[in-house]
């Protein structure tokens, strides 16, 4: 792909935080959150942001990540004696 301001070649990108964690887009309540990913041209700075489309693999992914989520424990109301 190509920039659109000043024609050099753009690169793609995942984007995540310092901790290494992606960056998700919220989705509606079908779709859930989508991965978001950046086409950058290295010359001008120039930046596009893409959320990734509804797939089959998205959809496989995001039942592992809550197949695999820890149990949350829950403190008791009543004060321990």
């Amino acid at each position: 792909m190509h920039c659109p301001k000043c024609t050099n070649d753009m690169t793609t990108s995942a984007l995540v935080t310092p901790d290494g964690v992606e960056i998700m887009v919220m989705g509606t309540l079908a779709t859930g959150h989508r991965p978001l990913s950046a086409q950058v041209c290295s010359a001008c700075g120039f930046t596009e942001l893409y959320a990734a489309q509804w797939t089959e693999e998205i959809q496989q992914a995001r039942e592992t990540a809550v197949l695999e989520a820890e149990p949350i424990a829950i403190a008791s109301a009543e004060p321990a004696l």
